[in-house]
């Protein structure tokens, strides 16, 4: 199975799955730009969206890509309320 197919899969449950690596990262960066405000900002490999959501208090604009079509999906079920542009997969 290729790396792709592989998050499609993990995409139903990466939000609900223990994940403290992940999780670990999201606090390290709020607390290493929480005192930066953006114009724009590129994040590569948003996943399910749970940094986006963040940084589009910090942006802006947010243009958030994935390798995974259904992590971008549910990336953009979380933020359609908000402005922001997703893109194609990588």
């Amino acid at each position: 199975m290729d790396v792709r197919n592989a998050y499609n899969i993990w995409a139903g449950q990466y939000d609900t799955n223990k994940n403290r690596t992940r999780d670990l990262e999201a606090v390290s960066l709020q607390q290493t730009l929480s005192d930066i405000q953006f114009d724009r900002c590129l994040e590569i490999g948003c996943g399910t969206g749970k940094n986006t959501q963040w940084l589009l208090t910090r942006a802006r604009q947010v243009t958030a890509v994935d390798l995974s079509e259904e992590m971008l999906f549910r990336a953009r079920q979380k933020s359609m309320h908000q402005m922001w542009s997703l893109s194609r997969p990588i």
